[in-house]
């Protein structure tokens, strides 16, 4: 049923979008950002329209970075966000007046994926290191890395194809933070979209291709595609020298620290309920929405929010699960409530939007929160 809820959502969002603009239309919520929250949203909204059938809710996907400028320019009630808030927008936020609370509402890892006919791992085991990621997406290594052998030799000699989220996207945010080892710092010959079903269509598709998006897109694909285990470790296994040595060289001149070969067999950690509710898949992560303090006045948005901060939504695995997420822990919930009934504006993270362990995200945000 739930899973019917979000498909219906998406064909009633869409006409939504055609509707008047919240600060004229009491009975409009406009919402836009992150293409892996926005079906969390789509499914809410679904539900909410049983209590409030008056209601129109739009929610666009023009990710993370996208909805942010939207939001700041004071054209969105509500900013679905796949990452924390960055320095830039909090300035902005600051320099136009603009006051916003940040509501977590969910956990998310994201998966980066094969197709599930793959011929690019030769021994038939999908798993890279860190290191190998980086390898594979660095700046760097835009037309030099083109065939999947000179990553390793367990790895086929064929071309590599590459597609993922547009840098507009929070996905992208994290994931070039976390495998590349800076935000944003990514090769350009790739295909972005923030189209996540197309990226799993195409990718299925293709035996050597490989992208990346939200847990959710993978789990609703699992006929196409398939996750890569990832080791954690930010070593290559065995790059060929040559390849090392040129891809160092490019390294050096961007004042970079060399990669390292050292050997072995990559143990890699596949995304799944578990692995990213502990963080021991190394792209796990907090999601978001966040709320113009400005729309909260608005009696429509303050039912839309304290439906959507319920215990029957974020407080409920069945839900989020079918969606394709997990829930926060009930002390998050908790934190997460106290900042919308008191009205707790700003962010708990400083700007930053990794490299957080469970511990940290629970201390800073329940901080936040006045715990």
């Amino acid at each position: 049923m739930r899973k019917l809820a979000w498909l219906l959502a998406g064909m009633w969002v869409v006409a939504g979008l055609a509707q008047p603009t919240a600060s004229i239309d009491s009975q409009a919520i406009l919402v836009d950002g992150s293409s892996t929250v926005g079906p969390v949203s789509e499914a809410v909204a679904a539900d909410f329209l049983a209590q409030a059938p008056r209601a129109r809710i739009s929610v666009g996907v023009s990710g993370t970075s996208g909805g942010f400028r939207r939001f700041l320019a004071n054209e969105t009630d509500i900013n679905d966000a796949s990452r924390p808030i960055r320095p830039a927008e909090i300035s902005t936020a600051k320099d136009r007046g603009i006051e916003y609370l940040e509501l977590m509402i969910g956990l998310d890892g994201v998966a980066i994926v094969v197709s599930r006919t793959s011929g690019v791992f030769l021994d038939g085991v999908p798993v890279m290191t860190l290191g190998e990621l980086n390898l594979l997406w660095s700046r760097e290594s835009e037309g030099l890395i083109t065939r999947w052998s000179q990553i390793s030799p367990r790895f086929a000699d064929a071309p590599i194809v590459l597609s993922g989220a547009a840098s507009t996207s929070g996905t992208f945010d994290v994931m070039t933070a976390v495998v590349c080892g800076k935000e944003g710092d990514s090769r350009t010959d790739y295909f972005g979209t923030e189209e996540d079903q197309l990226l799993a269509e195409q990718t299925g598709a293709d035996p050597y291709a490989l992208t990346y998006f939200g847990f959710a897109f993978l789990d609703h694909n699992r006929d196409r595609v398939q996750a890569i285990a990832i080791d954690p470790r930010p070593e290559l296994i065995d790059t060929p020298a040559p390849v090392l040595a040129e891809i160092n060289a490019r390294r050096a001149a961007a004042g970079k620290k060399p990669l390292v070969v050292a050997g072995g067999a990559p143990q890699g950690v596949l995304p799944s309920v578990d692995s990213i509710a502990d963080f021991s898949y190394p792209l796990s992560r907090p999601l978001f929405f966040y709320l113009n303090l400005a729309s909260a006045n608005r009696p429509l948005v303050q039912q839309f929010v304290s439906f959507y901060l319920s215990e029957e939504i974020i407080g409920d695995p069945e839900f989020l699960l079918d969606v394709g997420y997990l829930p926060i822990s009930a002390e998050l919930r908790e934190a997460a409530r106290r900042i919308w009934t008191n009205r707790i504006t700003g962010t708990a993270f400083g700007g930053s939007i990794t490299g957080f362990t469970p511990d940290d995200i629970a201390r800073l945000y329940r901080k936040h929160a006045g715990f």
